[in-house]
């Protein structure tokens, strides 16, 4: 397994696999980071056909075979890999899709009289994607396959994720607000910002979305309107709603993360002050 922490990595082992260098790639990361996204626009020009988790065995196997009569090496991805799993059918396509040798057999075997007309296997040398959020060990299936590709653990730390957000994201507010809380948080994802300039533009609480998504401790968020809205620690102990002790051990942690707020806030209340 190969673990990669940036974008510009990984659109570099898509754009591999794009020239059909790499027969069969498994691709995981947790929900949210656009990998289905960065997939289809490094692979465009390859027109792949896209598989969900809400194919059926049948529609599977004719749209397979279809596309094979067009060309042999086409590109196939798999998205949500997780639920296509659970059918054995689906399991037993797989398997054969993921053959280690550049052409392989597909079969499949059905009463269906849709089938009828059709051929009931054929040869590919079709080159496979797979995207999935989480890999469960206990799978033997599943391990069948991740012994066959290239594996790859998509795990970007929060600055890339931001970084990344920035390349798209043009509310520089929201953005300046994730990337306040994003050190506090493990589930940061892309799809976070989308949702709070929705909810901008709809006039409601788009801070209070964040905050939540990211599964932060109000504490924090608390801190922060404190420090922006009083000068002084005494004002901000009084307004706190905990403890005094635990308004200093939060202050602490959200001032580690955020080394340059204090200046940061004051300048922008010279800004607003010269403005005034």
């Amino acid at each position: 397994m190969l673990t990669i922490k940036d974008y510009e990595k990984l659109n570099k082992y898509m754009t591999a696999f794009g020239s059909k260098a790499l027969n069969l790639m498994i691709i995981v990361s947790r929900g949210g980071l656009g990998k289905t996204f960065l997939a289809e626009e490094a692979l465009i020009e390859e027109a792949p056909v896209v598989f969900t988790g809400h194919v059926t065995p049948l529609g599977m196997y004719k749209e397979l075979l279809q596309r094979n009569k067009e060309e042999q090496d086409f590109i196939v991805i798999f998205d949500d890999v997780d639920t296509l799993m659970l059918n054995k059918t689906n399991v037993a396509l797989l398997k054969q899709l993921c053959d280690t040798r550049e052409e392989k057999t597909i079969r499949y075997s059905t009463t269906s009289p849709i089938l009828r007309d059709m051929d009931s296997e054929f040869e590919t040398k079709c080159k496979v994607l797979m995207l999935m959020n989480d890999v469960k060990t206990d799978d033997k299936n599943l391990n069948a396959l991740l012994t066959r590709a290239h594996f790859i653990n998509f795990d970007p730390p929060d600055t890339e994720i931001i970084t990344h957000m920035k390349t798209f994201g043009k509310d520089k507010d929201i953005l300046k607000y994730i990337e306040t809380y994003a050190p506090f948080s493990k589930t940061l994802n892309l799809r976070v910002y989308k949702r709070a300039v929705e909810l901008k533009e709809a006039g409601l609480d788009w801070k209070e979305e964040i905050v939540n998504e990211l599964n932060i401790d109000t504490r924090l968020f608390e801190i922060e309107r404190l420090l922006r809205k009083y000068d002084t620690d005494i004002e901000r102990e009084e307004a706190f709603k905990d403890s005094r002790a635990t308004y200093y051990r939060f202050k602490k942690l959200f001032l580690a993360k955020n080394p340059n707020y204090i200046r940061t806030i004051n300048k922008d209340k010279k800004v607003e002050t010269s403005a005034v």
